[in-house]
């Protein structure tokens, strides 16, 4: 692949995005490099920490160990005030012998409540985050890029989200921003911000709007959660790995003619249970399951082009040696036309 960029895709889907370790460790163990990362939802987070490393084996290593923290220790956490509000909210609607005032002054108290915290507390998460990210450290990371949606009523975007699932028509497509191009004081929030889930995570403003989970953009096509765009257009990836956590994605490769891509995509259903409830299941065998089975399914669908790379490595390292032999020869004034240098 001389005089060409790979680029690396992480969709998105909840727990699931333990699959992506597995995937991310057969890489690191066949000694392929990626050029930049793209990530949505879930893929932005392992995203995140993938960039901030120094090399795909740290990479692999500082993955690993977040999700087994993730398997031992739960992320999710319910925030109380949000919950206790909408709860009071729902009583008093029920209760015909309160006043209209109440029962008006009650919604407004809980839209705001659903509006600007979601039922979720994402600091579990963003504790993670922390750990194995920095400005610092993605300032001199490979370029990641993260989709976000705008979602300024968040009902309203899950009401979107299951017309989209249901066939009856299309989101809006997300937008993809470049996390370094923000001061480093709002980079974390832009990650966060493609992983806040309508409701249960609250969301996260960017330029003065309200942004949510990215993988909720073009639900049709996986515009939003399989962020390919802007490997292309903005980072010109002649070679691009797709990694799949849906069943039968409906995202198609043939939309990108131009780009030369390799998609992992789970040989057995990676659907353990039903998609909402594998969204949140941070179980420990769960998340070792989908682990291997990303190792697994890395191996199938890449195992042929870590062969050729690494054969390629082996010439260029070959070349390259012969040269220097060459060349030190040549200094000792030997003649060797009759050696090709080409």
């Amino acid at each position: 692949m001389n005089n060409s960029k790979v680029g690396l895709v992480l969709s998105g889907g909840g727990a699931k995005g333990a699959y992506q370790v597995g995937v991310l460790r057969y890489m690191a163990e066949s000694g392929m490099n990626i050029d930049a990362i793209s990530g949505a939802s879930i893929g932005a987070l392992n995203g995140a920490v993938i960039a901030s490393a120094s090399n795909m084996q740290e990479a692999s290593e500082h993955l690993n160990q977040l999700w087994q923290t993730l398997a031992n220790e739960s992320p999710l956490k319910v925030d109380k005030l949000a919950v206790a509000s909408y709860l009071g909210y729902c009583c008093i609607r029920v209760s015909s012998q309160l006043l209209p005032v109440l029962e008006f002054a009650s919604g407004v108290l809980a839209q705001h409540m659903l509006k600007n915290r979601g039922v979720l507390d994402n600091s579990p998460v963003k504790k993670l985050i922390e750990t194995y990210t920095s400005p610092e450290k993605l300032s001199k990371g490979l370029p990641l890029y993260v989709s976000i949606f705008e979602s300024n009523n968040s009902r309203k975007t899950v009401i979107e989200t299951a017309m989209g699932a249901l066939g009856i028509s299309d989101t809006n497509p997300s937008e993809f921003r470049h996390v370094q191009s923000f001061p480093a004081d709002q980079q974390r929030g832009v990650v966060l911000a493609s992983a806040s889930l309508p409701l249960l995570f609250a969301a996260q403003e960017i330029d003065g709007k309200r942004y949510a989970d990215g993988g909720i953009g073009g639900w049709q096509k996986s515009q939003g959660n399989t962020p390919i765009t802007p490997l292309i257009t903005e980072e010109n990836c002649s070679h691009v790995i797709v990694t799949h956590l849906t069943d039968g994605s409906l995202w198609n490769r043939y939309d990108f003619p131009e780009t030369t891509i390799l998609e992992v995509r789970p040989k057995n259903p990676i659907t353990q249970e039903s998609m909402i409830k594998d969204l949140l299941n941070f179980k420990s065998d769960k998340i070792n399951y989908w682990i291997d089975q990303g190792y697994e399914d890395a191996s199938r669908c890449m195992g042929d082009v870590a062969w050729v790379l690494k054969q390629q490595a082996a010439s260029t390292a070959a070349i390259t040696q012969r040269n220097v032999i060459l060349q030190a020869l040549d200094d000792d004034g030997f003649s060797l036309t009759l050696f090709d240098r080409q």
